[in-house]
């Protein structure tokens, strides 16, 4: 709902032991120019592994997923349209 929020959910992905970051995408950055750039859109975006055992076993552990981090009130827009 925050971005205290987002900064606490990123701090815990960025201390699990199974989850290695490969990049992160920070819209919410004052420096981001969100209206030339995305419309005014903006959140955090990550690129990450889940490395376990059973995404060992499974051979997903080289598999990169995208998690974004979005702020309630800007994802409550977004729905709307």
């Amino acid at each position: 709902e925050s971005v205290r929020d987002v900064t606490l959910c990123l701090e815990n992905m960025a201390n699990d032991p199974h989850v290695q970051i490969s990049r992160i995408k920070n819209r919410l950055s004052r420096d981001y120019n969100a209206v030339e750039i995305s419309g005014g859109y903006r959140d955090v975006a990550l690129n990450l592994l889940l490395v376990t055992p059973e995404t060992q076993r499974l051979g997903l552990d080289g598999h990169v997923c995208e998690v974004q981090l979005i702020l309630k009130p800007f994802y409550e827009h977004r729905s709307n349209e």
